[in-house]
């Protein structure tokens, strides 16, 4: 159900459509059912009459009594002047519930009452009335030019504008746009999930190209190859830094648009999810000055957000660091940051760094190992002062053997062995409509490796999907993460060659808690599904 109105003037949904976020009492009525309207979203100007029953449900449940009214007031006009001009930002929704009544009770037509008003001139009621045979809102003009609202009725100029603010207000990872042969697809990363909005014209797309071309500095002439470019901009309230990735394809050049919110990226160790125990330990590896520390993770999990987060650390504790970084995602102020190029050649990652250790920094930082040669570099740097890279991989252990089997003399590896931080994104049920769920049958939790025993200890919970979290029953994502310390019986099992699950036990009969145990204390806390917890495979 929509959040509680915490104002008496507000009632704040997110559109079942677009997930745009917005007061629904000062929305406007669409005019699909003169004798049922719905409110449109600003944002992608879909009503909510193609909503699920669930939605339009929750949605007059929770409506205030002053919706209720507008409601009834509204459905008795079957005038689409007044919306129309609610469009086209000619009046509010107040000035025309205030015109209606008065047409009620005077019988003039409701353009007349408009004009005496002073709301608006003869022309504009005119253009209105010219534009009442309009094709409706949601729908099409076929398939060779399928199109959502927007972009029928507004600016082409303005579509990456709106693209952008739109990623913003959802907090959104990232904006993709793909072209295809009648269309644009556009896609946003929104925790962890993609989400679709509808595509754009196909017309449009010369226009957007060279709206993203500008935006971000690029030169047109070198269309025809992948370009990257970087964007400031204040979005929804916040500044964003912007980070964009062209490619060149048979229809037109695809974009990728990260979005880094400048004022929620870089967090402290306990905003990043660290328990205290963890923090102890995790600072304590800092602060030895020396061996490797690395932050392991899949994909869109968080770990360049651990890596600036501990690179602010340093900065803050005055510490001389290096990084070295392909690219750079964000400048730290008192941090010598360097871009290494990966191109069709190879990386260049190791000959930069071998370069930059001649100002004999205190702490190096690497945003990847991508190959052997750095990575023996930058072990052979962790004898003697801190290195801190990234890896990708599911576990720990994991991150651990894929550095064996990339060809780093195991000796080299097991003697620089500082500390490993693995990390997943849990996604959290949403507060709004969140309630108990029906257990898991025995022999799915033993599916699960769930003894009877621990299983005695969940309780379940899911969303059950509201307009805030936009039906999905899920709203924003927390780490968890693992530490895995190089013990004695860590180094003898990774010397060894054994496989990451006999490392992972040596981690743990060392006191490690996995990532599985603490994605269960989650779900046991009400915090997360089990369906999100066998999602992620722990």
């Amino acid at each position: 159900m929509p959040v509680s109105v915490t104002e008496p003037k507000g009632y704040p949904v997110t559109c079942w459509n677009c997930l745009g976020e917005f007061d629904a009492v000062g929305a406007v009525w669409c005019s699909d059912d003169p004798k049922n309207p719905t409110k449109l979203c600003p944002f992608c100007f879909r009503c909510f009459c193609d909503a699920s029953p669930e939605y339009k449900r929750q949605f007059w449940k929770h409506a205030p009594a002053r919706l209720v009214e507008e409601l009834q007031t509204l459905s008795r006009s079957q005038d689409r002047l007044g919306d129309i001009l609610i469009r086209t930002k000619k009046i509010t929704t107040p000035q025309l519930l205030e015109a209606l009544v008065e047409q009620r009770q005077s019988g003039r037509k409701l353009g007349q009452i408009l004009v005496d008003r002073r709301l608006v001139s003869q022309d504009d009621v005119e253009a209105a009335l010219k534009g009442q045979g309009v094709t409706r809102l949601h729908d099409t003009k076929g398939p060779a030019d399928s199109a959502s609202p927007y972009w029928e009725q507004s600016d082409p100029e303005g579509i990456l504008d709106y693209l952008l603010t739109l990623g913003a207000r959802k907090r959104s990872s990232r904006l993709s746009l793909e072209p295809q042969p009648d269309q644009i697809a556009v896609r946003y990363r929104i925790d962890g999930f993609s989400f679709r909005l509808d595509p754009i014209p196909r017309r449009h797309g010369s226009v957007l190209e060279r709206k993203l071309f500008e935006a971000f500095g690029l030169d047109p002439a070198h269309r025809s190859r992948p370009l990257s470019g970087r964007a400031t901009s204040t979005l929804a309230d916040a500044e964003y830094d912007l980070l964009l990735q062209t490619m060149p394809g048979p229809h037109g050049v695809g974009a990728v648009v990260r979005f880094v919110n400048r004022g929620t990226f870089i967090k402290d160790f306990t905003t990043l999810g660290l328990e205290l125990e963890d923090r102890v330990r995790f600072i304590e590896e800092i602060r030895s000055g020396v061996g490797l520390l690395a932050i392991v993770s899949p994909v869109f999990n968080g770990a360049m957000t651990t890596f600036y987060s501990i690179m602010n650390f340093l900065s803050q504790g005055q510490r001389d660091v290096l990084s070295v970084e392909s690219p750079i995602q964000w400048a730290m102020e008192g941090v010598r940051q360097v871009e290494a190029e990966v191109g069709a050649e190879g990386s260049r990652m190791e000959s930069t760094l071998r370069a930059m250790i001649a100002v004999r920094p205190e702490v190096v930082m690497l945003s990847t190992f991508p190959d052997r040669a750095t990575a023996i570099l930058a072990l052979q740097l962790a004898s003697s002062l801190l290195v801190v890279t990234t890896l990708t991989a599911p576990s720990a252990a994991r991150g651990l053997v894929g550095l064996r089997d990339l060809g780093v003399p195991v000796q080299l590896l097991s003697g620089a062995l500082g500390l490993v931080t693995a990390q997943r994104l849990v996604r959290t049920i949403c507060r709004i409509c969140r309630e108990p769920a029906v257990a898991p049958s025995a022999q799915t939790l033993a599916a699960h490796g769930i003894s009877d025993e621990d299983a005695q200890t969940l309780q379940f919970f899911r969303g059950r999907g509201c307009p805030t979290c936009n039906t999905v029953g899920y709203r924003g994502r927390q780490a968890v993460f693992e530490l895995l310390p190089a013990s004695t019986e860590v180094r003898a099992a990774l010397e060894g060659g054994h496989s990451p699950k006999d490392i992972e036990e040596a981690a743990v009969a060392g006191g490690m808690r996995t990532l599985r145990e603490r994605c269960l204390a989650l779900v046991r806390e009400g915090v997360t599904t089990f369906d999100e917890f066998t999602r992620l495979r722990l």
